[in-house]
Protein backbone atom coordinates (compact mmCIF):
# COMPACT_ATOMS: atom_id res chain seq x y z
CA UNK A 1 0.00 0.00 0.00
CA UNK A 2 2.82 2.55 1.16
CA UNK A 3 4.53 1.86 -2.64
CA UNK A 4 0.91 2.83 -4.43
CA UNK A 5 0.12 5.39 -2.25
CA UNK A 6 3.22 7.37 -2.89
CA UNK A 7 2.55 6.28 -7.13
CA UNK A 8 -0.73 7.70 -6.92
CA UNK A 9 0.83 11.41 -4.69
CA UNK A 10 3.62 11.40 -7.70
CA UNK A 11 0.40 11.24 -10.65
CA UNK A 12 -1.77 13.87 -8.54
CA UNK A 13 2.06 15.93 -8.45
CA UNK A 14 2.47 15.38 -12.10
CA UNK A 15 -1.24 17.01 -12.95
CA UNK A 16 -0.40 19.87 -12.59
CA UNK A 17 2.20 19.94 -15.55
CA UNK A 18 -0.54 18.00 -18.08
CA UNK A 19 -2.10 20.22 -20.32
CA UNK A 20 -5.85 20.55 -19.79
CA UNK A 21 -6.56 19.55 -23.30
CA UNK A 22 -5.58 16.23 -22.21
CA UNK A 23 -7.44 15.57 -19.36
CA UNK A 24 -10.62 15.99 -20.97
CA UNK A 25 -12.84 13.00 -20.92
CA UNK A 26 -13.21 11.81 -24.58
CA UNK A 27 -16.87 11.59 -25.92
CA UNK A 28 -16.12 7.96 -26.94
CA UNK A 29 -13.65 5.33 -24.69
CA UNK A 30 -10.68 4.34 -27.18
CA UNK A 31 -11.83 0.68 -28.98
CA UNK A 32 -8.92 -2.10 -28.01
CA UNK A 33 -8.25 -4.56 -30.79
CA UNK A 34 -8.20 -7.35 -27.92
CA UNK A 35 -11.46 -8.55 -26.49
CA UNK A 36 -12.44 -7.29 -23.57
CA UNK A 37 -11.60 -10.56 -21.38
CA UNK A 38 -9.74 -13.30 -23.28
CA UNK A 39 -9.47 -15.84 -20.16
CA UNK A 40 -10.78 -15.66 -16.98
CA UNK A 41 -9.06 -18.13 -14.65
CA UNK A 42 -11.31 -18.59 -11.68
CA UNK A 43 -8.70 -19.31 -8.41
CA UNK A 44 -10.27 -21.17 -5.34
CA UNK A 45 -8.12 -21.83 -2.59
CA UNK A 46 -8.38 -25.81 -1.51
CA UNK A 47 -8.26 -24.40 1.99
CA UNK A 48 -9.21 -21.34 3.67
CA UNK A 49 -9.54 -20.49 7.33
CA UNK A 50 -12.26 -24.01 9.01
CA UNK A 51 -13.30 -24.32 4.85
CA UNK A 52 -11.85 -26.83 2.47
CA UNK A 53 -13.29 -27.55 -1.03
CA UNK A 54 -14.65 -30.05 -1.29
CA UNK A 55 -15.85 -29.83 -5.40
CA UNK A 56 -16.45 -27.54 -8.52
CA UNK A 57 -18.60 -28.02 -11.45
CA UNK A 58 -17.46 -25.67 -15.09
CA UNK A 59 -19.50 -27.31 -18.22
CA UNK A 60 -17.19 -25.48 -20.72
CA UNK A 61 -20.09 -25.13 -22.99
CA UNK A 62 -22.07 -22.88 -20.48
CA UNK A 63 -19.37 -20.14 -20.35
CA UNK A 64 -21.96 -17.55 -18.77
CA UNK A 65 -22.86 -19.77 -16.15
CA UNK A 66 -18.98 -19.78 -14.88
CA UNK A 67 -18.37 -21.72 -12.24
CA UNK A 68 -19.36 -23.17 -8.95
CA UNK A 69 -17.43 -24.43 -5.82
CA UNK A 70 -18.50 -26.47 -3.34
CA UNK A 71 -16.83 -25.85 0.71
CA UNK A 72 -17.66 -27.96 3.53
CA UNK A 73 -16.85 -26.28 7.31
CA UNK A 74 -15.17 -27.82 9.68
CA UNK A 75 -16.86 -28.90 12.72
CA UNK A 76 -20.52 -28.40 10.68
CA UNK A 77 -21.61 -31.47 8.24
CA UNK A 78 -25.27 -29.82 8.72
CA UNK A 79 -24.01 -27.07 6.20
CA UNK A 80 -24.26 -27.06 2.82
CA UNK A 81 -22.05 -24.00 0.81
CA UNK A 82 -21.90 -23.03 -2.29
CA UNK A 83 -19.71 -20.49 -4.34
CA UNK A 84 -21.34 -19.59 -7.49
CA UNK A 85 -18.94 -17.09 -9.80
CA UNK A 86 -19.93 -16.01 -13.20
CA UNK A 87 -19.37 -13.52 -15.63
CA UNK A 88 -20.71 -9.58 -16.01
CA UNK A 89 -18.35 -7.34 -17.11
CA UNK A 90 -17.53 -3.50 -16.36
CA UNK A 91 -20.25 -2.23 -14.32
CA UNK A 92 -21.18 0.83 -11.46
CA UNK A 93 -21.43 -2.17 -8.44
CA UNK A 94 -24.51 -0.03 -7.53
CA UNK A 95 -26.07 -1.02 -10.90
CA UNK A 96 -24.53 -4.62 -10.69
CA UNK A 97 -26.04 -5.21 -7.34
CA UNK A 98 -29.50 -4.50 -8.32
CA UNK A 99 -29.22 -6.44 -11.94
CA UNK A 100 -28.18 -9.37 -9.56
CA UNK A 101 -30.47 -9.34 -7.28
CA UNK A 102 -33.32 -9.14 -9.61
CA UNK A 103 -32.15 -12.15 -11.54
CA UNK A 104 -31.31 -14.04 -8.16
CA UNK A 105 -35.31 -13.35 -6.94
CA UNK A 106 -36.07 -14.62 -10.71
CA UNK A 107 -34.21 -17.80 -10.56
CA UNK A 108 -36.05 -18.51 -7.38
CA UNK A 109 -39.50 -18.21 -8.72
CA UNK A 110 -38.57 -20.11 -11.47
CA UNK A 111 -37.21 -22.91 -9.15
CA UNK A 112 -40.61 -23.02 -7.23
CA UNK A 113 -42.70 -22.74 -10.36
CA UNK A 114 -40.75 -25.78 -11.37
CA UNK A 115 -41.20 -27.62 -8.32
CA UNK A 116 -38.12 -27.59 -6.73
CA UNK A 117 -39.57 -25.88 -3.55
CA UNK A 118 -42.72 -26.63 -2.04
CA UNK A 119 -42.64 -23.56 -0.20
CA UNK A 120 -39.93 -20.41 -0.21
CA UNK A 121 -40.26 -17.38 1.96
CA UNK A 122 -38.53 -14.36 1.62
CA UNK A 123 -37.66 -13.05 5.23
CA UNK A 124 -35.62 -9.80 4.72
CA UNK A 125 -32.63 -8.18 2.44
CA UNK A 126 -29.77 -6.59 4.10
CA UNK A 127 -26.07 -5.00 2.88
CA UNK A 128 -23.17 -6.81 3.74
CA UNK A 129 -19.65 -5.21 2.56
CA UNK A 130 -16.61 -7.57 2.33
CA UNK A 131 -13.85 -7.04 5.12
CA UNK A 132 -10.64 -5.39 3.72
CA UNK A 133 -7.07 -5.58 5.14
CA UNK A 134 -6.16 -2.20 2.58
CA UNK A 135 -6.00 0.19 5.29
CA UNK A 136 -3.70 3.45 4.96
CA UNK A 137 -0.16 2.90 6.06
CA UNK A 138 0.63 6.21 7.40
CA UNK A 139 -2.13 8.90 8.45
CA UNK A 140 -2.89 11.87 5.55
CA UNK A 141 -0.12 15.13 5.28
CA UNK A 142 -3.00 17.34 4.10
CA UNK A 143 -6.57 17.56 3.43
CA UNK A 144 -6.26 16.75 -0.21
CA UNK A 145 -4.09 13.82 0.64
CA UNK A 146 -7.16 12.56 3.17
CA UNK A 147 -9.62 13.18 0.54
CA UNK A 148 -7.34 10.97 -2.21
CA UNK A 149 -6.70 8.19 0.48
CA UNK A 150 -10.55 8.16 0.58
CA UNK A 151 -10.86 7.94 -2.78
CA UNK A 152 -9.30 4.85 -2.69
CA UNK A 153 -10.83 3.42 0.59
CA UNK A 154 -14.20 3.88 -1.26
CA UNK A 155 -12.96 2.41 -4.70
CA UNK A 156 -11.96 -0.82 -3.05
CA UNK A 157 -14.87 -1.27 -1.26
CA UNK A 158 -17.02 -4.07 -1.90
CA UNK A 159 -20.83 -3.74 -1.01
CA UNK A 160 -23.10 -6.92 -1.47
CA UNK A 161 -26.47 -8.37 -0.21
CA UNK A 162 -27.71 -10.68 1.84
CA UNK A 163 -31.02 -12.14 1.25
CA UNK A 164 -32.35 -14.83 4.37
CA UNK A 165 -34.96 -17.29 3.10
CA UNK A 166 -37.11 -20.04 4.18
CA UNK A 167 -37.64 -23.01 2.39
CA UNK A 168 -39.23 -26.27 1.90
CA UNK A 169 -37.63 -28.84 -0.95
CA UNK A 170 -40.42 -30.87 -2.40
CA UNK A 171 -38.14 -33.72 -2.27
CA UNK A 172 -37.76 -34.00 1.17
CA UNK A 173 -40.39 -32.08 2.48
CA UNK A 174 -38.12 -30.56 5.25
CA UNK A 175 -37.82 -27.09 5.77
CA UNK A 176 -34.69 -25.30 5.84
CA UNK A 177 -32.20 -22.47 6.61
CA UNK A 178 -30.93 -20.77 3.50
CA UNK A 179 -29.08 -17.43 2.86
CA UNK A 180 -28.60 -16.04 -0.18
CA UNK A 181 -25.46 -13.75 -0.50
CA UNK A 182 -24.41 -11.36 -3.81
CA UNK A 183 -21.25 -8.88 -4.59
CA UNK A 184 -19.50 -7.63 -7.63
CA UNK A 185 -15.77 -7.59 -7.78
CA UNK A 186 -13.30 -8.04 -10.33
CA UNK A 187 -16.04 -8.23 -13.06
CA UNK A 188 -17.57 -11.33 -11.93
CA UNK A 189 -20.51 -12.21 -9.76
CA UNK A 190 -19.81 -13.95 -6.59
CA UNK A 191 -23.45 -15.57 -5.20
CA UNK A 192 -23.39 -17.55 -1.97
CA UNK A 193 -25.83 -20.18 -1.13
CA UNK A 194 -25.93 -21.42 2.67
CA UNK A 195 -28.27 -23.78 3.86
CA UNK A 196 -29.06 -26.15 6.66
CA UNK A 197 -31.96 -28.28 7.75
CA UNK A 198 -34.21 -25.98 10.44
CA UNK A 199 -33.63 -28.90 13.21
CA UNK A 200 -29.88 -29.64 12.58
CA UNK A 201 -28.66 -25.93 13.41
CA UNK A 202 -30.45 -23.18 15.53
CA UNK A 203 -31.00 -19.71 13.76
CA UNK A 204 -28.85 -17.38 15.54
CA UNK A 205 -26.06 -19.94 14.77
CA UNK A 206 -26.91 -20.57 11.30
CA UNK A 207 -26.68 -16.70 10.76
CA UNK A 208 -23.59 -16.58 11.96
CA UNK A 209 -21.86 -19.58 10.26
CA UNK A 210 -23.46 -18.19 6.96
CA UNK A 211 -21.79 -14.47 7.15
CA UNK A 212 -18.80 -16.18 7.63
CA UNK A 213 -18.69 -18.78 5.15
CA UNK A 214 -19.93 -15.55 2.73
CA UNK A 215 -17.51 -12.84 4.51
CA UNK A 216 -14.47 -15.74 4.29
CA UNK A 217 -15.06 -17.33 0.61
CA UNK A 218 -15.95 -14.41 -1.29
CA UNK A 219 -12.76 -12.68 -0.68
CA UNK A 220 -10.54 -15.59 -0.85
CA UNK A 221 -11.42 -16.78 -4.32
CA UNK A 222 -10.44 -14.92 -6.81
CA UNK A 223 -10.49 -13.96 -10.61
CA UNK A 224 -8.17 -13.01 -12.68
CA UNK A 225 -8.58 -12.18 -16.34
CA UNK A 226 -6.12 -11.79 -19.73
CA UNK A 227 -7.06 -9.46 -21.98
CA UNK A 228 -8.03 -5.62 -23.00
CA UNK A 229 -9.51 -5.28 -19.82
CA UNK A 230 -5.51 -4.56 -18.93
CA UNK A 231 -5.72 -1.43 -20.55
CA UNK A 232 -6.55 1.52 -18.55
CA UNK A 233 -9.03 4.76 -19.77
CA UNK A 234 -8.00 6.93 -16.69
CA UNK A 235 -10.48 10.05 -17.65
CA UNK A 236 -10.40 13.10 -15.16
CA UNK A 237 -12.32 16.69 -16.09
CA UNK A 238 -10.00 19.35 -17.80
CA UNK A 239 -12.63 21.68 -15.98
CA UNK A 240 -12.19 20.48 -12.52
CA UNK A 241 -9.93 22.00 -9.55
CA UNK A 242 -6.74 20.10 -9.12
CA UNK A 243 -7.95 18.70 -5.93
CA UNK A 244 -10.97 17.30 -7.53
CA UNK A 245 -8.95 15.53 -10.41
CA UNK A 246 -6.79 13.73 -7.85
CA UNK A 247 -9.58 12.59 -6.30
CA UNK A 248 -11.17 11.53 -9.47
CA UNK A 249 -7.34 10.07 -10.91
CA UNK A 250 -7.10 7.91 -7.49
CA UNK A 251 -10.59 6.26 -7.59
CA UNK A 252 -10.14 5.39 -11.76
CA UNK A 253 -7.03 3.94 -10.74
CA UNK A 254 -8.47 1.68 -7.61
CA UNK A 255 -11.26 0.18 -9.78
CA UNK A 256 -9.27 -0.27 -12.50
CA UNK A 257 -6.70 -2.53 -10.19
CA UNK A 258 -9.94 -4.06 -8.68
CA UNK A 259 -10.81 -5.66 -12.36
CA UNK A 260 -7.78 -7.73 -11.54
CA UNK A 261 -6.64 -7.92 -15.34
CA UNK A 262 -3.48 -8.67 -16.59
CA UNK A 263 -2.14 -8.56 -20.26
CA UNK A 264 -0.44 -11.59 -20.45
CA UNK A 265 -0.83 -14.99 -18.51
CA UNK A 266 2.62 -14.39 -17.16
CA UNK A 267 2.33 -11.36 -15.46
CA UNK A 268 -1.20 -12.64 -14.49
CA UNK A 269 1.56 -15.17 -11.71
CA UNK A 270 -1.57 -17.96 -12.12
CA UNK A 271 1.38 -20.59 -11.69
CA UNK A 272 1.86 -19.54 -8.03
CA UNK A 273 -2.10 -19.40 -6.80
CA UNK A 274 -2.41 -23.04 -8.79
CA UNK A 275 -0.44 -24.10 -6.06
CA UNK A 276 -2.15 -23.69 -2.74
CA UNK A 277 -5.91 -23.32 -5.27
CA UNK A 278 -8.18 -24.98 -7.75
CA UNK A 279 -8.02 -23.07 -11.23
CA UNK A 280 -10.87 -23.07 -13.19
CA UNK A 281 -9.75 -21.77 -16.66
CA UNK A 282 -12.77 -20.11 -19.13
CA UNK A 283 -11.39 -19.39 -22.42
CA UNK A 284 -13.41 -17.37 -24.15
CA UNK A 285 -14.33 -17.40 -27.88
CA UNK A 286 -13.83 -14.37 -30.16
CA UNK A 287 -17.29 -12.77 -29.71
CA UNK A 288 -18.31 -13.72 -26.88
CA UNK A 289 -17.21 -10.45 -25.24
CA UNK A 290 -17.59 -7.70 -27.65
CA UNK A 291 -17.91 -5.03 -25.32
CA UNK A 292 -17.43 -4.29 -21.76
Amino acid sequence: MPMFRDCLLLCVYLLSAVPATLLAKPKEAPTSPRAYIETSYLIAPRTVGPFSLARRAYTPDAKAAGAAFHYAMSGQPDLSIDVFVYPLGQRDQTQAIAEGMAAFRKDLASAMTQGSYSRLDELDQTTLVLPTNDAPAAAPANGTDAKVIAAIADAQRVVGEKLRLRTQLSSTGKPMRSNGYLFYKQLYYFKVRVSADEDAVAQDAFEALADQAALTLVPAIQVTSIGGCAKASIRVDADATPEEQAVAMAREIKTHLGFNCYRTLKEAGIEDAARTADVVEIAYDAGDWKSQ
